[in-house]
């Protein structure tokens, strides 16, 4: 399944080094020279096989071949503004939203408004309003992601806890989330946090995943809160209502120690997840990119569900991250048609229909996501709560040097949660070191 740091801004976005296999290096460079073929960059190898079926049909009816061109993740911003600088990019590619925007500015993306005219209507309007600027869209919906709660049936019941009323609140004494947590983290004698005698080195069970995880816990937590996490382009995180939020999340890890050691999560954002499939961590917010993960890992070790996203003051809302096709604004004029007709074909329902069919991702075209549904429904999974979870959202990241800010601000995120700095000091360290970062 796609990764968090695929999804929405690249290492940045969690801190962590990595939740997918490493994918398979690039096939070459992008170009062709046959005018009837198009190259088409990604960088997910889950994802591939569905493009492959779908861009086979595209070629029955189109006439157009497609070069899918596999660049590694770790490599893809790298080699991306080096092909693009020397000609050598692909006719049609994936893009973030944390790093269109430089692409965009200096006139290298098609404007998808004047190129696709059929079908937009389904495009999942979050994404596209995630990818307008300037008056113009400048990238295809292809997959999305919301956040939702990942819960283990098994120790909620046994707790008398209903995940769907979870919410939180800084400012006062105690909350569900908190009270819930308490009671779903244990140490090996089944004592619980405030128990005279609680062993925090010895818990064997965990009950919430807070942790230095940009798009499934802090923008969450900070929006639910009221804070804004840009303003302008620039970072506004570092308000009260931010710094209590996230003073909140930290204090879940070093003062109510409800939460995993921010030692281990900074190192790696897997290592929550992994808890949760060992059955040894009770909530589990994150997102459907975690879904193969978490059915896979659990397999039928215990029952678990999907419930809303913890809802703070503000509501709960999520943040919605999409991958985008992108047109290559500079290929050659004879690929051009070819170009607009792929662009179209990577937006419609037949299109996208692979996409939702292997359970890879939510299709951007709200006409496919029902395929998705039904694939996970198969299995048992109720994955609903991601489609709520669109109707309350907090941006994602954009930007010209989005990824820098957050590139700067991430380490001193991890400080916090790991307790050797306060929110109220490190914060607006991280918010002027990430607009530094993005002059």
């Amino acid at each position: 399944m796609l990764s968090r740091r695929h999804l929405i801004a690249g290492l940045a976005a969690t801190g962590t080094a990595g939740a997918l296999a490493a994918c398979s290096p690039s096939s070459g460079g992008s170009g062709t020279d046959d005018p009837k073929t198009l190259t088409f960059r990604l960088w997910d190898e889950t994802a591939k096989p569905a493009y492959e079926e779908s861009l086979t049909a595209f070629t029955e009816k189109s006439g157009w071949k497609v070069k899918i061109d596999l660049v590694a993740w770790a490599d893809y911003w790298t080699k991306l503004p080096l092909d693009v600088a020397s000609g050598d990019a692909a006719d049609v590619y994936w893009m973030n939203s944390a790093n269109y925007v430089q692409f965009q500015e200096s006139g290298n993306l098609l404007n998808i408004d004047d190129t696709v005219t059929e079908g937009t209507d389904q495009w999942e309007k979050s994404i596209v309003d995630l990818y307008t600027r300037d008056g113009g869209l400048w990238g295809v919906p292809q997959l999305w992601d919301s956040i939702a709660l990942f819960y283990n049936r098994a120790l909620t019941d046994a707790a008398g806890i209903d995940p769907a009323t979870l919410s939180f609140d800084p400012a006062a004494p105690t909350d569900p989330l908190r009270d819930a947590a308490r009671v779903l983290t244990v140490d090996g004698a089944g004592k619980h946090p405030g128990d005279e005698g609680f062993a925090v080195d010895s818990r064997a069970q965990y009950g919430f995943n807070s942790q230095a995880d940009r798009q499934a816990i802090i923008g969450p937590f900070l929006a639910s809160n009221g804070a804004d996490w840009e303003v302008d382009d620039k970072f506004a995180f570092a308000s009260d209502k931010g710094i209590q939020a996230f003073q909140y999340l930290a204090d879940l890890v070093n003062v109510q120690q409800v939460a995993p050691s921010a030692a281990d999560s900074n190192e790696s954002g897997d290592v929550t997840r992994d808890l949760f499939t060992q059955g040894k961590l009770a909530l589990f917010q994150s997102g459907p990119y975690n879904l193969k993960n978490v059915a896979d890992g659990v397999g039928e070790s215990f029952p678990w569900g999907i419930a809303p996203l913890v809802k703070g003051p503000a509501g709960g809302k999520s943040v919605v991250h999409g991958v985008v096709a992108v047109g290559n604004a500079k290929a050659e004029d004879t690929k051009k048609d070819g170009i607009k007709e792929l662009l179209t074909w990577l937006g419609s329902v037949e299109g996208q229909t692979p996409i939702a069919n292997q359970g890879v991702a939510f299709p951007g075209n709200t006409g496919a996501q029902q395929a998705f549904v039904d694939f996970w429904n198969a299995k048992g999974v109720d994955v609903h709560q991601f489609v709520e979870a669109t109707k309350d959202t907090t941006p994602a990241d954009t930007g010209a040097k989005a990824n820098a800010g957050l590139t700067a601000a991430i380490p001193i995120f991890q400080e916090i949660f790991i307790g050797r700095t306060t929110a109220a000091d490190g914060l607006p360290k991280a918010q002027q070191a990430g607009n530094d970062a993005m002059k």
